[in-house]
């Protein structure tokens, strides 16, 4: 089975994995005044906004010590763009978010983690 990689160590499994993409076109490229697009495509490039809803203190630690202070990572995770593949790609990380932290019992849990990841090269 799969799972979720940071620089090759495994990460707990998000509850929500969103892929998005952004392509840049030409400076040139516009509408003109009959309202038909003219556009050139140069590059897309994907990412992902990753969420953990709930992280005991060890996988929060093991996650945000693969990303914080590093200019790119390697994540390995599913590609939406091809059917039932996996993949390793090269990504920076950037606005770490996290909800809440509560303990119960001597038990600490870490809530709401965000990280955006992003494509260092282009789609």
């Amino acid at each position: 089975m799969e799972q979720f990689r940071i620089n090759g160590v495994a990460i707990a499994t998000p509850s929500t994995f969103s892929p998005v993409f952004a392509t840049t076109s030409t400076e040139d490229s516009d509408r003109s005044q009959d309202g038909v697009m003219h556009n050139t495509p140069m590059f897309t490039i994907g990412g992902y906004d990753i969420v953990w809803d709930y992280l005991r203190w060890e996988e929060i630690a093991n996650i945000l010590n693969q990303c914080i202070g590093r200019s790119s990572v390697l994540l390995h995770y599913p590609n939406p763009r091809i059917p039932g593949r996996w993949q390793d790609g090269e990504f920076y990380c950037s606005n770490f978010n996290m909800d809440a932290q509560t303990l119960e019992e001597g038990f600490e849990t870490w809530e709401g983690l965000q990280i955006n990841f992003r494509s260092v090269n282009p789609e």
